[in-house]
């Protein structure tokens, strides 16, 4: 298993360092990071909200692997800010 890191970046807008992630199916996950431990979230349509917490002065959301191929858009929020909505490409 291999997991995808991603840097949550949270200012006036949300923004990611990668706008599209490719993960192989049943294999990898992804764990995004914001340095700053600025809280947000992530939903993706049709799968389990990730595990979010704080670790140490970073916040961090991990998801599980995904099982099915194709793209998924998913939303990353932050209270106050317009939600982002980058994209999951899944590949067998």
């Amino acid at each position: 298993m291999s997991e995808k890191k991603v840097q949550v970046t949270i200012g006036n807008t949300i923004s990611v360092d990668k706008p599209s992630i490719e993960l192989k199916k049943n294999q990898d996950n992804v764990k995004w990071v914001n340095d700053a431990g600025t809280q947000f979230g992530i939903k993706i349509p049709g799968y389990p909200d990730p595990s979010c917490k704080a670790d140490g002065h970073k916040y961090v959301c991990t998801s599980g692997t995904f099982p099915n191929v194709g793209t998924v858009k998913y939303d990353v929020t932050s209270p106050g800010k317009p939600t982002l909505d980058p994209d999951l490409e899944i590949i067998p």
